[in-house]
């Protein structure tokens, strides 16, 4: 017990000399005094002198102050003490050479900042989990057709049935399916929403909680009433977060909903969902080709990714087998909830964080030159300290509290640069980047930053300490002054130069092979002219066109109105739109009167065009002609191909004439794909050029065209060429939609511009920012280069005189300096040559039409950072010139 109080009180008086250093050695100096003179009284007690007894009782205590020392590092509080004395020294360090201290924490600033900024939206992105009960047990599960190239499609409601009895490894599972609807306001003003039917179970299996009210129970699945639960964002946009709204009724397309609950403002899946409404049909519907729903699933406790995939697979089988003509060929792929969130953002990210690292270790590569260049200069200062009596051990700590000194410095500098990075990063990032209205920096963010921080401060504060360690202080005394290069005593120095250009070709070259991508993806001929196109949409609700016929009309006629408009030039409509990532429908067909091996599967994507669509877009048409007004309901059926479509399934034939079979679908519980009334064959009649709808990356699929006119989509893509501008015909379009229903209104609007920038929006962000660092790692290699030169001349101020004195040209002083920064240079570009090819791979998935060895980029980025090395070296190599013999060898 008396152990564990002078633990206490000697712990006390730790944290006492910390917060009040000099009432604490006060307090000990007062102490000690007390007891020196309680020994003298004792002695002169015993027949001493005053003055004898007090020189025998300082003896015996070693002197009051080495007496005081040696307690306060027995009871260890001078550690303190010496903290504060060591960072006082650091900060006037800092203030007394203001050039170096500004180089090196900028220099820091960029590397901190830079890998904050990244790693706050890695930590948002990848790292933070999913807002919901146990989210590492969702599951995302879709449809697989291999030989269609369909590797994550939709399942059709009579199969996910059955994957949700059959399973054995799920807890639970839900269907989901995403549309878009229009709610209809007291005022009557329409308000465009991006609304969700799902199964009962669907919030039960994503664990999520309401904020008022309540979610789906089982007395909303088939059969009962269809009720609608608001996203917390919209009932904060639309009705201020009134709780009442809860009980009501919202119109919705025209019918009523009552609003059971408002979910919690984080518990938003899909991410961009208005609201929810619950599916009231029997799963045991329509046919299983009609693939349009998603999956989802939560896993059993026991049971694994891995399992849960061989058990649905297993099913998939099965269906296949007891359903030939609709589950031939079909199986079942799944994926991480969060995984397929994140999809190939992943790889990109950590690129750019990988990429960030390396800017951080050159920044400290570029600081410990630094530091080891000052070292030198202050090299007779610590050998005059040591001859004071100063340990090694207190010179390193004093050392290593300069450098996190600087890195703090740095760190706080590059926090303010990382707010300002990731303002950036958000404006520039994708559009598919996931979560990011979660990215700031945070607790967690700042732990990091205080880490990296530290871990920066000791890495280039080692290279100081070493040469402090084994150098030779007592040779510094006797040399003072003079001034030599070694190549031993500079190698440290000269690696780090080598290690900074290795790593800036490395970024360089990742930097180039993404621009180079880049360029191949904007040259991609994606079959239109995006140039002066306005696109939107439109939804005919029942309740303002309750047949197939007046669907067709609604849009006719408003398309004729819009052509008539000043300055339009072509007007058509589509229910898909070309890289807008919209739901696709691909389809089986059956040809008249043609035989097909059968091993080949007729399958086609659908997509109704109106006339006017493909010469709004600039398509043409490679064969054939294009629909027409005749084309409509009543009239034969036609049909146009894409060139996909004939290189798959008449590579040596034409087409045009082929007739199929009946092609009428009735596709999706809302609404028909196509109805075309008594239509049973229809002919091919033009083949169109291929056209990007899935991506800009992806290869063409076969597609078949139907005419507008003899197809009822109640939901359609209107696009708009027009020489005017969109502020100019915007408000002359929502006139016209408004002279023929005002309770209509036009969503989603963007010029096929945005939708082409988009699609190349990923590859941008992460070509920009690699380009970004790559530029930031060749200024601080090049500084670096620089630095170690400039030292290295003024190191060699005396040689370079004796030299020139004894009749050295002053070419051949330039050439020596330049010849040493040039095998710098080139032994760093030869290693980083290597070290780029080595983690070329890394880059393999995001490059787009370019081999990530490719020769000449590597040649192209060696080529610059050598001149940029060059010009860095050529400047010490001109000052090198301009010594003077005469006040060379006079400072010696």
């Amino acid at each position: 017990m008396e152990m564990f109080a002078d633990w206490v009180r000697g712990w006390l008086l730790t944290v006492r000399t910390l917060l009040r250093p000099g009432s604490a050695w006060q307090a000990l100096d007062d102490e000690l005094r007390f007891h020196v003179e309680m020994e003298t009284d004792r002695l002169m007690r015993e027949g001493r002198s005053p003055e004898q007894a007090r020189r025998e009782a300082l003896i015996r205590f070693g002197g009051v102050d080495r007496f005081a020392e040696k307690t306060r590092e027995a009871r260890g509080t001078g550690i303190g003490e010496d903290l504060m004395q060591d960072l006082k020294y650091g900060l006037r360090m800092i203030v007394k050479n203001p050039v170096f201290s500004a180089v090196a924490i900028i220099t820091l600033a960029l590397g901190i900042g830079a890998n904050t900024a990244i790693y706050t939206v890695v930590e948002a992105v990848l790292l933070e989990p999913l807002p919901f009960e146990n989210p590492n047990e969702l599951v995302l599960l879709w449809t697989r057709n291999d030989a269609e190239n369909q590797d994550k499609y939709m399942v059709s409601p009579m199969d996910f049935d059955d994957w949700r009895t059959m399973n054995s490894t799920f807890q639970s599972m839900a269907a989901f399916w995403p549309t878009t609807g229009t709610v209809t306001e007291v005022d009557g003003n329409p308000t465009r929403v991006r609304m969700v039917y799902t199964t009962e179970d669907f919030f039960r299996v994503m664990g999520a909680a309401p904020y008022a009210g309540r979610t789906f129970g089982t007395d909303d699945g088939p059969g009962s009433t269809q009720v609608v639960i608001l996203s917390h964002g919209f009932w904060q946009r639309r009705f201020g977060g009134d709780p009442a709204i809860v009980g009501q009724a919202l119109t919705i397309d025209g019918s009523p909903f009552e609003v059971i609950g408002i979910l919690r403002p984080e518990h938003t899946f899909p991410s961009d969902a208005d609201l929810w409404i619950n599916m009231t049909w029997s799963m045991q519907i329509q046919s299983r080709l009609a693939r349009w729903m998603s999956a989802i699933g939560r896993l059993s406790d026991e049971h694994g990714l891995d399992a849960a995939r061989a058990d649905v697979v297993a099913i998939a089988a099965r269906l296949a087998r007891e359903n030939p003509n609709t589950n031939r060929g079909w199986t079942v792929t799944m994926e991480k909830l969060h995984d397929e969130m994140v999809g190939d953002t992943r790889s990109a990210l950590l690129i750019l964080l990988g990429a960030t690292g390396l800017i951080l270790l050159i920044a400290c590569a570029n600081v410990a030159n630094l530091l080891l260049s000052r070292s030198e200069v202050r090299a007779k200062e610590i050998a005059v300290r040591v001859a004071f009596g100063a340990g090694r051990g207190r010179l390193i700590r004093q050392l290593i509290t300069e450098s996190l000194v600087l890195a703090g410095a740095g760190a706080l500098l590059g926090l303010a640069a990382a707010q300002i990075g990731v303002r950036m990063l958000l404006r520039l990032a994708p559009v598919t980047l996931p979560r990011g209205d979660t990215i700031a920096l945070d607790g967690t963010v700042l732990g990091v930053v205080a880490g990296v921080s530290l871990l920066s401060g000791v890495l280039f504060g080692l290279a100081p300490i070493v040469r402090l360690v084994r150098s030779d202080l007592h040779s510094t005394m006797r040399d003072g002054s003079r001034s030599t290069r070694t190549a031993g005593k500079h190698r440290v120095q000269d690696i780090f130069v080598v290690v900074q250009f290795a790593m800036a070709l490395m970024l360089v070259v990742g930097a180039g092979l993404l621009v180079r991508s880049f360029q191949n993806l904007r040259s991609v001929d994606a079959g239109f002219v995006a140039s002066e196109v306005l696109t939107f949409e439109l939804d005919v609700s029942t309740a303002i066109a309750a047949t197939h016929g007046e669907v067709i009309d609604f849009y006719e006629q408003f398309e004729e109105r819009v052509a008539e408009l000043p300055g339009v030039t072509a007007v058509g409509d589509a229910s898909t739109l070309p890289l807008a990532e919209a739901l696709d429908y691909s389809l089986p067909f059956t040809f008249v009167d043609r035989e097909v091996p059968a091993e080949v599967e007729l399958r086609a994507f659908r997509r109704p065009v109106s006339p006017g669509f493909l010469t709004a877009m600039r398509t043409p048409i490679v064969a054939g002609r294009d629909f027409n007004s005749m084309d409509r309901v009543g009239a034969p059926g036609v049909l146009l191909v894409n060139e996909a479509f004939v290189d798959r399934f008449f590579p040596n034939g034409d087409p045009i004439g082929v007739k199929f079979g009946n092609l009428s679908t009735q596709y999706g519980p809302l609404g028909g794909i196509h109805r075309v009334g008594a239509i049973t064959e229809s002919e091919i009649v033009g083949v169109v050029k291929n056209v990007k709808y899935d991506g800009l990356r992806a290869d063409p699929v076969p597609a078949l065209y139907f005419s507008g006119l003899q197809t009822s989509i109640k939901r359609r893509t209107v696009a708009v060429r027009s020489v005017s501008t969109s502020a100019t015909l915007l408000p002359a379009i929502r006139r016209e939609l408004s002279a023929m229903n005002p309770s209509m209104t036009l969503t989603n609007i963007q010029t096929m511009d945005d939708v082409m920038s988009n699609a190349q929006s990923r590859d941008r962000f992460s070509a920009l920012l690699l380009t970004m660092f790559g530029i930031v790692a060749l200024l601080l290699a090049s500084v670096g280069v620089y630095g170690v030169l400039a030292y290295a001349v003024e190191q060699r101020t005396n040689e370079v005189g004796i030299r020139m004195a004894l009749g050295a040209d002053r070419s051949d002083v330039r050439g020596m300096v330049l010849a040493d920064g040039v095998r710098l240079v080139l032994i760093g570009l030869g290693v980083g040559i290597v070290g780029a090819a080595a983690l070329s791979g890394l880059l393999a998935s995001q490059l787009f039409g370019v081999n990530p060895r490719e020769p000449f980029i590597y040649v192209e980025v060696a080529t610059i950072l050598l001149v940029v090395g060059l010009v860095a070296s050529f400047v010490p190599a001109w000052k090198a010139t301009r010594v003077s013999p005469v006040v060379a060898m006079r400072c010696e």
